[in-house]
């Protein structure tokens, strides 16, 4: 079982202390096998300790400050929509020397860097965690537009304006002014706020409403909605102020309203703009949404939130294979894609901690596949197994920093903001 932290001493002792408090022994230098890293290992039979965890963390992040970082901005390519999503980046991968023009800064790798930058530096105390977090928060509030929204990257929708890339470079914002108030992040986070509530907006549910996807309304997405309660409540918390609270219990009654019997959030909800779609890479979506629900309830300001997180977590515990590798949906196994697997440990382990999944197992032997994955550089592949015998391997920031952040919060060290008083 993967034992989470919860001393406060623990958490703010400086390096290398808060490395022996956590039980982070320092991996030795020299050969760690024929592929030459720690984590080409038999993970069959034995289940990951949290220094093991912490340390494939360490690697990764190194990786990702080595071969994507520039200037306060993660960026590189990314698997993209549409063709490049089903086929092309096949054949990228295999030419993956030809510099192919595929460059592109998500909001939701800076938001997730700035959080595991933010997890790192509380549990070791090297001062350069910090300085990376603040430096990525300054470079989202400059990419910020002036009307307040984040432009979308790829080339395939640079005419639309995203909810998650706005949620998610409002995250940069809060997350170190929550660390270190600044009033400049905290007012760039509250444009994206009015932004989203007035030029983006709702669709009615009965009962309920859900957040648009994106500035021109399609069918009404689960998901969107459980990440928007979580970012309403950090505007909240950060503020005080009950105007961020106005559209939180209509997103809760619209997910508690099209909740499945099996504990599943569709993909898709029908609307007057798009067909349904019940099943869609299932598990990686409703692990997502497991974990901001249970961070909406323990911000408080939204008491329905815990009412949605039993049924979610014994979904979840179907999504496992034998492999402990993340199921793709409710019907297919393959691909196996890396950073699935990653929030699904996360929160399989989270549901554990909270008794709401039968043992700590499944999360187990999910972050032991995640392991068993990662490269000799500390990176991993995005996927194997596409349409029974394709792989792809290119380096995406994108994906890989969100198994970085799911790798920390298996170590216990939270979800990057401070704890909720």
């Amino acid at each position: 079982m993967i034992v989470r932290i919860q001393s406060e001493a623990t958490l703010r002792a400086p390096a290398p202390e808060a490395k022996r408090l956590l039980g982070l022994a320092e991996i030795p230098a020299g050969n760690h096998g024929a592929e030459g890293s720690l984590f080409r290992l038999d993970w069959s039979n034995r289940m990951p300790q949290r220094d093991e965890l912490f340390s494939a963390a360490e690697r990764l992040h190194a990786y990702l400050l080595r071969r994507h970082f520039q200037n306060g901005v993660l960026h590189g390519p990314d698997v993209g929509v549409r063709f490049n999503l089903r086929a092309w980046r096949f054949l990228k991968s295999g030419l993956d020397f030809i510099g192919w023009r595929d460059d592109y800064t998500f909001m939701q790798s800076q938001g997730c860097w700035v959080l595991s930058n933010w997890m790192l530096f509380e549990a070791t105390g090297e001062g350069r965690f910090r300085e990376l977090a603040l430096e990525t928060s300054e470079a989202t509030r400059r990419l910020q537009q002036p009307e307040g929204f984040w432009s979308y990257p790829l080339p395939e929708r640079k005419h639309l304006i995203a909810t998650v890339e706005g949620n998610w470079g409002a995250v940069a914002l809060l997350a170190s002014h929550a660390r270190e108030p600044r009033r400049e992040f905290l007012e760039s986070a509250v444009r994206w706020y009015d932004f989203v509530v007035t030029r983006i907006g709702f669709q009615d549910h009965s009962p309920g409403k859900a957040v648009n996807y994106f500035d021109r309304p399609r069918g009404k997405v689960p998901n969107n909605s459980a990440e928007a309660v979580w970012v309403f409540l950090l505007f909240w918390k950060a503020t005080g102020d009950r105007r961020f609270l106005e559209h939180v219990s209509g997103l809760l009654n619209f997910l508690a309203a099209v909740q499945l019997r099996s504990g599943e959030l569709p993909y898709i909800v029908e609307s007057a703009f798009e067909s349904r779609r019940e099943h869609y890479q299932c598990f990686q979506y409703n692990a997502f949404q497991f974990l901001k629900l249970r961070w909406s309830a323990a911000l408080g300001g939204a008491p329905q939130a815990d009412s949605l997180l039993a049924g979610l977590a014994r979904f979840l515990e179907r999504g496992v294979v034998p492999s402990g590798a993340c199921a793709l949906d409710c019907r297919r196994r393959l691909p196996e894609i890396d950073y699935h697997t990653a929030v699904l440990a996360a929160a399989l382990e989270e549901a554990a901690r909270l008794g709401l999944a039968g043992s700590s197992g499944p999360a187990d032997r999910a972050y032991a596949r995640v392991l068993s994955r990662q490269r000799p550089d500390g990176s991993f592949g995005f996927s194997s197994g596409d349409y029974g015998f394709l792989r792809d391997q290119r380096s995406y920031p994108r994906q890989q920093v969100m198994t970085l952040f799911h790798l920390l919060y298996g170590c216990g060290l939270g979800n990057g903001f401070p704890p909720a008083r």
